[in-house]
């Protein structure tokens, strides 16, 4: 997640900064094909971030039935159980005792024991030597060795994660999120020193080699100590990244820009299951993730570094390079002592950074705490929520694993686009996005509703409807949570904060791999959970309402009937007569053009009632000071004239 983000919208008691547009943005503007070039560049970094990140749902798949042949602890050495009488055991164990997925996945390291004896016995026709009492059938023996069958090498294979090791799985993707905790607090310490584009390439390097070796190594403490390095690296490259789109970007297009950013990690949801198909072994795909970035490292030299960043460390010929070059590709006009104003603002940049930050600034009261506390608490479910939702995905089923992880990616992609739409077009986009978020995980309620039958390609179709739902709301709220957060505090204070609020959710993610453990008490246990989650942090989305809402968009009137325009437009002209008749005098042109192109908002329709006299002079002396312009010098003189009327 990024460390910065953009304004976005306000309210009445909001602070504004009223701070000058600097040379840097006079120069490059908010958006050019200079910037696009760079941001479509550090897009695709994030891509095998992605891959990285959600791999897991195919290095360590549940499962599948009879892939698993267990090996009781207590069975006649001296009378082998051949691998014929293994399978029809296991066979014979999913026709009588079971008729979902649930009894395999708690019941899979033991093997009971009456079963086992009859299915000696009609095999070998004689008694099987066993120390369970035969007439229990639910006394159980563990097993002493469990045989994977697939062809498929995970790292359940690989490692032998199941039983008591099953937790082991969930420990890996909490070393993931560890890694991205320590790679975003190092980010902010390393860009204080570092150049962002020089620690990007970093972070791709680093990458690359750490991510081979966490696929090459034999032993499950190294593989989970190289996976959280490698997150550390991809912190420190998509963290750069997106410090310099902060900065090469300004206004409306920030915005838009933050918000699509997380559309490439649904991308990369989408393209990964296209991947893992190509490969039978977990080693080759973390090596195939990892070596992709090698085309990102020959094209980072296209990626543009950040402006204000260089001159703020008096780096001011390469911020004057580069600038150019963005006047160039942006066909921008460029002051003949460009040199000299970068040199000066660098100054300002270099005493603007000497001012020290603490952290504690956030605190002080100038934002209520109450505030504060909401909008951590709402990023540490949301990224809970986000992060859970991938890694249940494999409760679904692991046949139908790669087209669910597809069907979440777009659903992602669609959420991404309706916080868009929330940000640009709403008045309360906290408003519309809690209320998103608390429809859809009540809905997910429903889930328990659906009939116990056989974990099918419908059953499992039908219950992908509801992870579906809660993964759009969820991707609609953190692109509001990304772009909207740092609305809540002054400008100089936004990074402190935005760095607290992702590090606490990184903290929360640390833990949350552990609820998919749960699954052994009920399958829907997981999602009955994050539901709840959801629905709660929805509510402190529509608390935050209450004092952040965008007042850039109009409030939506209500539409008037063509009656009801004639009768209040013909009310204005009346109202504006008296500045009329007092430019009777002058061009029947003049006139009607004024009459003819004069116009008001819809709202100014329906409140004609409150405007008073004199603010509708005001409007006509404006439309025919306008018009004046276009007219002529006599009409311009004429027009001037007026304006003591």
């Amino acid at each position: 997640m990024p460390e910065s983000e953009s304004e976005s919208g306000g309210s009445p008691n909001r602070r504004k900064s009223s701070v000058a547009v600097d040379v840097v943005e006079q120069i490059h503007g908010s958006f050019g094909r200079w910037q696009l070039r760079t941001i479509l560049l550090i897009f695709l970094c994030k891509i095998p971030s992605a891959w990285f990140m959600a791999c897991i749902i195919y290095t360590a798949p549940y499962p599948w039935k009879g892939e698993l042949v267990c090996r009781p602890s207590d069975w006649n050495a001296s009378e082998p159980l051949p691998q014929e009488s293994a399978d029809r055991r296991i066979n014979n164990l999913w026709q009588e005792e079971r008729s979902t997925d649930r009894l395999f996945n708690v019941d899979v390291c033991n093997a009971y024991a009456q079963t086992l004896a009859r299915g000696f016995v009609s095999r070998h026709g004689q008694e099987w030597n066993a120390t369970a009492p035969k007439d229990d059938s639910t006394s159980s023996l563990p097993c002493e060795q469990v045989e994977h069958t697939t062809a498929y090498k995970s790292l359940i294979t690989e490692f032998d994660l199941i039983c008591s090791r099953r937790v082991l799985v969930a420990v890996t993707q909490s070393f993931h999120a560890l890694g991205a905790l320590i790679g975003g607090l190092m980010a902010y310490t390393a860009l204080k020193r570092i150049s962002p584009r020089r620690l990007m390439l970093l972070g791709m390097l680093g990458q690359i080699f750490c991510g081979n070796l966490t696929g090459l190594v034999d032993t499950y403490q190294l593989h989970i100590y190289f996976r959280c390095l490698t997150s550390i690296f991809c912190a420190l490259m998509y963290t750069s990244g997106q410090f310099i789109l902060n900065d090469i970007t300004s206004g409306q297009a920030r915005i838009i820009v933050i918000t699509l950013s997380e559309l490439f990690w649904s991308i990369g949801l989408v393209l990964l299951p296209g991947i893992s198909i190509y490969f039978d072994d977990w080693s080759y795909l973390y090596v195939a993730i990892s070596s992709s970035l090698i085309v990102l490292v020959w094209l980072h030299r296209w990626i543009a570094d950040a402006p204000r960043w260089l001159l703020r460390h008096q780096r001011v010929e390469a911020a004057l390079r580069q600038l150019l070059e963005s006047a160039t590709y942006n066909n921008r006009k460029v002051p003949l002592t460009l040199d000299v104003q970068l040199t000066a603002y660098a100054k300002d940049l270099e005493l603007a950074a000497e001012q020290k930050r603490s952290y504690c600034r956030i605190w002080d009261g100038e934002t209520k705490r109450s505030q504060l506390i909401y909008i951590h608490w709402i990023w540490g479910c949301a990224m809970v929520l986000y992060n859970i939702t991938l890694l249940m995905i494999r409760n679904l089923g692991a046949a139908q694993v790669h087209v669910n992880t597809a069907a979440l990616g777009f659903a992602e992609m669609v959420g991404v686009f309706v916080g868009l739409y929330m940000i640009l077009y709403t008045r309360r986009h906290w408003r519309w996005a809690g209320n998103l978020m608390i429809v859809a995980s009540l809905s997910t309620y429903l889930v328990w509703l659906l009939p116990e039958t056989e974990r099918n390609s419908r059953r499992v179709g039908l219950e992908l409807i509801f992870w579906l739902i809660l993964k759009l709301a969820n991707s609609a709220s953190i692109a509001v949570l990304t772009t909207c957060t740092g609305e809540m505090v002054s400008s100089e204070n936004r990074v402190l904060l935005m760095l607290s609020v992702v590090t606490f959710s990184r903290l929360c993610l640390v833990f949350c791999p552990f609820l998919s453990v749960l699954t052994v008490i009920h399958p829907l246990v997981p999602i009955t959970i994050i539901a709840t989650v959801g629905w709660i942090y929805g509510l402190a989305l529509r608390r935050l309402n209450r004092y952040y809402w965008n007042t850039e968009q109009p409030h939506i009137s209500q539409v008037p009937t063509p009656n009801t325009y004639r009768r209040h437009s013909q009310m204005i002209l009346r109202r504006c007569s008296s500045a009329s008749t007092e430019v009777s005098g002058y061009s029947n042109e003049l006139l009607s053009n004024f009459e003819r192109n004069m116009a008001v908002s819809i709202a100014d329709i329906w409140h004609i009632n409150f405007y008073p006299i004199n603010e509708c002079d005001s409007l006509a002396e404006m439309e025919l000071e306008k018009r004046s312009e276009e007219v002529g010098t006599t009409e311009a003189a004429k027009s001037r004239s007026l304006e003591t009327i």
